[in-house]
């Protein structure tokens, strides 16, 4: 597809010749091919003779050739024409965009990312110009979702033939949900799959069916969310000064300083509770901290885990490594207080220094009473609701079941049963999705650890006549339908945190709030 952009070039045959014999060398290869407009071409808002780029007489009466335009120079218009022109010259792909007010262009480069040059607005305010052929939609960052889905072209066919057959052909609602469905794990970026997969919601689904698909992916999901990893990366950093630096400290694309000798400080909010094996900190230049201290938010309140003298460091030479171990404690945030510095010999202003934090540990969603006040159905008629209500003083009388349907399908750390007096017989917990059961407990307990999916939880009472329990109380974190969609979403982009696949997802997500579904959870 992309070839279209260089075949469709609004330059003529002599005009690439004139490209390719006249390319600054320095440029000549495809990391830099669009952006020579920069160098060849000068922002002018008069000519020589100080005749108005408004003016039909700005370029003399001659066509804007790319030679003419690099002789005479011009606005935004000609200097995207420029880079769109050389990066045809040489095969790469690429437009003119337009923004408010303004054209930039974007040029494919070295073949694996649209980049947009020229650019004042951003992908979210850029469009096609006029004149270009676009899919799906004239939003520009539409074209990088084009580009991702083809990158993996076997599965972006698979997914378009499933949601041609799915959408044109599949009338009863089960199969078209099955087949679109599968459409998007095929190829999440396939932005058609996702409208016509709205339009296959607004039947009745059957629900069993809904969980018992979305399920696997879930698991899968879940299963990457609590790997040994970089539990830092890209989270958001806040320090003491020069906070436009601060997001290095948690990427590997630079480096924060701090010209405070005492009282420098970062902050890394981690987000969810992790477990923490090990804080490996790379100090920039000899600008590392003779002291400090690291505190870890557990719960409420940062408490000190580690200090300097703690560290295992290379050395105290340039750009050192330094190694702390981890430490028992759910841990949400990260503060190093910084204490004593080594200022630079460069600037000479700069006493502390950091490039990169890692912070290696397992991620864990924070849980919540997932069971409260949910709908409760029992072996017995009345009182069932009391089980669920939150108050410990309300009594009540089973003699065979409980059942407990959660608000999605759920992620079920731990169930307690709160009894009245001492535990009374044995009991089985089945966590069940789509009427399938996906693990069972059995014992005599007040409260067990599970770890389960579940969407309801059955709890058989064995060993007795009957029982008397006051409340059972279910922790864990619950996922609705759109939840897991949003999911497979932004997992299917190479990079979804770029300013293009927000848009992207942002744009895909209001379609997939828009759901009109009778059966989600």
């Amino acid at each position: 597809m992309n070839h279209r952009y260089v075949v469709g070039s609004w330059a003529t045959d002599d005009e690439l010749v004139w490209a390719r014999r006249n390319v600054l060398r320095e440029y000549k290869n495809p990391s830099m091919i669009g952006s020579v407009t920069h160098k060849m071409v000068a922002y002018n808002l008069e000519n020589a003779d100080g005749i108005s780029v408004h003016s039909k007489d700005y370029y003399y009466g001659k066509p804007p050739t790319l030679e003419w335009i690099h002789t005479i120079g011009g606005v935004c218009g000609s200097i995207s024409k420029f880079g769109t022109g050389m990066a045809q010259a040489f095969g790469i792909p690429g437009f003119p965009v337009g923004q408010p007010g303004h054209c930039a262009f974007i040029w494919l480069q070295d073949g694996t990312h649209w980049y947009l040059d020229n650019d004042i607005s951003g992908w979210a305010e850029s469009s096609t110009h006029k004149g270009i052929m676009y899919t799906w939609k004239i939003k520009a960052p539409f074209f990088t979702m084009m580009l991702e889905a083809q990158q993996d072209l076997q599965n972006y066919r698979l997914s378009e033939k499933l949601r041609i057959i799915g959408a044109s052909f599949v009338s009863d609602v089960d199969l078209k949900f099955g087949v679109l469905e599968e459409a998007t794990t095929a190829s999440p970026q396939n932005y058609d799959v996702w409208n016509d997969l709205n339009d296959a919601m607004s039947g009745k689904v059957n629900e069993n069916l809904i969980e018992s698909t979305l399920l696997p992916y879930l698991v899968e999901n879940e299963l990457s969310f609590g790997e040994t990893k970089d539990v830092a990366w890209k989270k958001p950093v806040v320090v003491s000064e020069f906070q436009n630096y601060a997001y290095m400290i948690t990427t590997d694309e630079g480096r924060w300083w701090a010209e405070q000798q005492e009282g420098a400080w970062v902050e890394i909010d981690l987000g969810n509770p992790c477990s923490i094996d090990e804080v490996k900190i790379h100090w920039w230049g000899t600008s590392h901290a003779s002291e400090y201290d690291v505190l870890a938010k557990i719960g409420s309140e940062f408490v000190k885990v580690a200090s300097r003298s703690n560290e295992d460091r290379q050395s105290d030479y340039y750009n050192p490594w330094g190694t702390l171990a981890g430490w028992e404690g759910a841990t949400t945030a990260l503060r190093f207080e910084l204490k004593t510095g080594n200022i630079d010999p460069w600037y000479g202003k700069y006493y502390f220094g950091i490039r990169q934090v890692i912070v290696t540990g397992r991620e864990k969603h924070v849980a919540s009473v997932v069971s409260a006040e949910r709908l409760v159905t029992t072996s017995e008629i009345s009182g069932k609701e009391l089980l669920v209500d939150g108050d410990l003083n309300t009594g009540t009388h089973w003699d065979s079941w409980i059942n407990i349907n959660f608000p999605g399908i759920c992620l079920i750390y731990s169930v307690g049963i709160n009894w009245d007096g001492a535990v009374q017989g044995s009991q089985n917990l089945d966590c069940k999705v789509g009427g399938a059961s996906q693990a069972t407990f059995e014992g005599s307990f007040s409260e067990a650890g599970t770890d389960c999916f579940a969407r309801d939880l059955k709890i058989t009472l064995q060993g007795g006549s009957s029982y008397s329990i006051n409340e059972v109380e279910a922790n864990g974190k619950c996922f609705s339908t759109r939840d897991i969609f949003k999911m497979k979403l932004e997992d299917g982009f190479a990079n979804p945190e770029t300013s293009y696949s927000e848009y992207i997802i942002g744009e895909v997500s209001g379609i997939i709030d828009g759901f009109q579904c009778e059966t989600c959870f």
